[in-house]
């Protein structure tokens, strides 16, 4: 028999519809699927997306052709999965959710936009796909940090995918409990993905999960089974980790706030560990000039990115962008000297700026106690810099610019799609699409998005 955990799963999965979602849960839907569009333009044009678009264009025969993003063309689901979520995710822009497991619930996205598209569903359907999948992802984070336990957050990201699958291809019960099993069993990512320099694997490892969660429900879908007991069952996920069994008897409560309005939004193209710093440091830019620095004292969270050049030499010297976005010392210090964080930070050039290398060398951090206990809550950072003539500036934060308890107000959402996409589309064409996501729940079809985010240079 299929154990309790799945079941609870696909009943979810049956039981979202549109009409028991209340305005304010599809005006964050919709909220977040421009945030989400904003990252994946932005990412269009980097190597990880112009290599996956390179195989998609290869695997063009499909009885349900796909369509990516910002072109015309058309792949299998899988790889359309794929390639929209690797430029969703490549900025490292788009929303989080820690509590403390979690990750980033918008990479699911990329499945949810390319198989509404390919079976011509509606907006009403696209959001009610959204909505499940972010319940699943981020309820299943509450309960397990998987990130301490070896693994990477792909894990329940390939799940949640593939529950995002089921609702829009219209799966019975029994075949989503199967594409559970097939998403779970076959796709447990590994946590060194995020250890150490980091390669572009980083901005791809969820894409992988999330193409792997639409195969599992296409299979699920043509009949094919999956271990009943993917998670409760000797050698199944829960021994494998080392956990008691785990049920989740929320997940079908209907009268909550859904979990999508707990997501938190990025203001900068980096890690979310390092919103904080970054707008504590734009605004000290401004009274203080970055040549009179004499050092810089940072306090954070256990996890928000503590560490030294010998705990973490690569953060104290990134080589790639995938590190870069994940290192306080970097990004503190390019914001001290530029005002402000965007994806020109990262070129392969402002890594031996001298500039930012002196800065890096005269900053630590440090964990505050009191800050570690307030996390997940709170994102605390202080930061404390001395001049060289003696004078001293201190400032702090609790919740960074996207947090719910300092949400993006409209012209933050319109500013962040302007700054990701600049010299990509002009002021009209985001209109355009601001227009067109803002009517989705009236929308019987999606192609419209498809069409208003084509990019001309598609290589």
């Amino acid at each position: 028999m299929t154990d309790v955990l799945s079941k609870q799963i696909a009943q979810h999965v049956i039981e979202t519809n549109y009409t028991e979602l209340d305005i304010e849960t599809v005006e964050h839907v919709k909220k977040t699927l421009i945030d989400t569009v904003s990252c994946a333009i932005g990412g269009f044009h980097s190597l990880p997306a112009q290599f996956a678009r390179t195989i998609s264009k290869s695997e063009t025969s499909s009885s349900l052709p796909s369509r990516i993003i910002g072109t015309d063309i058309y792949t299998t689901p899988e790889m359309a999965s794929f390639t929209n979520t690797v430029m969703i995710r490549y900025l490292d822009c788009n929303d989080s959710y820690f509590s403390p497991g979690g990750g980033h619930p918008s990479d699911m996205i990329g499945a949810a936009l390319t198989l509404a598209q390919s079976l011509n569903a509606s907006g009403q359907d696209l959001i009610t796909s959204i909505v499940l999948g972010y319940d699943i992802f981020c309820t299943l984070s509450d309960e397990v940090v998987v990130n301490e336990l070896g693994w990477d957050q792909g894990l329940f990201l390939g799940l949640s995918a593939a529950c995002i699958a089921s609702k829009l291809l219209g799966l019975s019960k029994t075949q989503i409990e199967n594409a559970v099993s097939l998403s779970l069993v076959p796709n447990l990512p590994l946590g060194v993905t995020r250890i150490g320099e980091l390669s572009m694997w980083k901005g791809c490892a969820t894409a992988n999960a999330v193409k792997s969660g639409v195969f599992a429900a296409r299979l699920a879908q043509t009949g094919l089974t999956g271990p009943e007991n993917p998670f409760a069952s000797p050698r199944g996920l829960w021994e494998q980790m080392g956990l008691p069994n785990i049920e989740i008897n929320e997940l079908n409560a209907h009268a909550r706030v859904r979990k999508i309005q707990q997501n938190i939004f990025k203001y900068f193209p980096s890690q979310i560990h390092t919103q904080s710093p970054i707008g504590i440091a734009c605004e000290l830019s401004t009274k203080i000039t970055h040549t009179n620095i004499e050092n810089i004292k940072i306090l954070s969270y256990k996890q928000g990115g503590v560490s030294s050049p010998l705990s973490q030499p690569e953060k104290w010297n990134p080589t790639t962008r995938e590190t870069a976005d994940h290192s306080i010392p970097y990004l503190v210090a390019a914001a001290l000297i530029d005002g402000t964080v965007n994806p020109l930070t990262f070129s392969e050039p402002n890594f031996s700026r001298e500039s930012i290398k002196g800065l890096m060398k005269k900053t630590t951090i440090n964990e505050l106690p009191e800050f570690s206990q307030k996390y997940p809550n709170e994102y605390n950072c202080n930061i404390e810099i001395k001049t060289k003539s003696g004078e001293k500036f201190r400032q702090g934060i609790s919740f960074p610019k996207g947090h719910k308890s300092n949400p993006f107000t409209n012209e933050d959402v319109e500013s962040k799609f302007t700054n990701l996409t600049t010299g990509i589309m002009n002021k009209k064409r985001l209109n355009h699409i601001f227009a067109i996501l803002g009517k989705l729940e009236k929308s019987s079809s999606i192609n419209d998005i498809f069409d208003a985010v084509k990019i001309t240079d598609t290589n």
